[in-house]
């Protein structure tokens, strides 16, 4: 029998997870210089697969899925990462770390909506009314985007997918934390990330293997890359998994706003991109 979290330490959990998401588009940025996102998401999630069965080997963690009804957590590694990353590598590519890092803002609103609808979970005031304030941010900066660098409209829209996807891997992971453990569900996520995005990276490069294998020649690529497997990747959605099992949606999604914060500090500070009042 696995031992539930504390309110409190799931909280910290979920906000060290978010903290940690914050560097990934920075991260993201840099592996970008060397490949395409499918190549990058590749490797992430390859490497991240690897690592956890590595794991599973020292007998201490455990993955029991033949024979169980897999469609719940099927469901949730479909949102993120098949369908998270790649909206969110592509906006990237499209816009700025800054901005791509503000449109995550939107989640918490998203989420809240979810949790209500799919698991009847009750949002307070205070939590719509800062989710609305996030979302009146995100408006005030894609109309006056040119104060964040932001790019394309294209790259707006495609972040949208983004948050959708966000907030319906929360739901659909808290909807089977009963049935699935915080590894088991990580490891199903890394596996489907890895199956998926090897498949859409050959079939970009036209079945060209070392069109996949070359970015890895270069150091920058393969530190961001560890980065974003062992740390962003495997500890994250370790921790994220485990605040799942005890905290609403709601209170969960509110702390994606530490990843705005820190993915805005860090392409302003770091990549110089532009920062203006707005």
């Amino acid at each position: 029998m696995r031992r539930t979290p504390s309110p409190t330490a799931a909280f910290w959990l979920a906000a060290f997870t978010y903290f940690i998401w914050g560097f990934t588009f920075l991260a993201s940025r840099v592996a970008q210089n060397y490949g395409t996102p499918f190549v990058l998401l590749f490797w992430r999630f390859a490497l991240a697969f690897v690592l956890m069965n590595l794991l599973c080997l020292t007998g201490r963690f455990h993955v029991r899925l033949r024979g169980r009804d897999l469609r719940p957590v099927l469901l949730a590694g479909l949102f993120e990462p098949v369908l998270y990353f790649p909206c969110e590598q592509y906006g990237l590519k499209l816009t700025s770390t800054s901005f791509s890092g503000v449109m995550i803002a939107l989640i918490p609103l998203c989420s809240l909506i979810y949790g209500a609808v799919f698991l009847h979970e009750k949002a307070t005031r205070r939590q719509v009314l800062f989710s609305v304030l996030s979302v009146a941010g995100v408006i005030v900066l894609a109309v006056y985007a040119s104060g964040i660098g932001s790019g394309s409209f294209l790259g707006f829209f495609i972040l949208l997918g983004t948050v959708f996807a966000g907030a319906g891997y929360m739901v659909a992971s808290r909807a089977c934390a009963d049935s699935f453990s915080a590894f088991e569900r990580t490891y199903v996520t890394c596996l489907m990330g890895a199956a998926a995005f090897g498949v859409l990276s050959l079939l970009e490069h036209r079945n060209d293997l070392s069109a996949v294998v070359q970015p890895m020649t270069h150091a920058p690529f393969v530190l961001a890359i560890l980065f974003l497997s062992v740390v962003a990747s495997v500890l994250s959605y370790i921790a994220l998994n485990r605040a799942l099992e005890v905290l609403p949606v709601a209170r969960t999604a509110v702390l994606i706003n530490l990843s705005t914060v820190v993915s805005v500090l860090t392409g302003v500070l770091i990549l110089h991109e532009p920062f203006g009042w707005i």
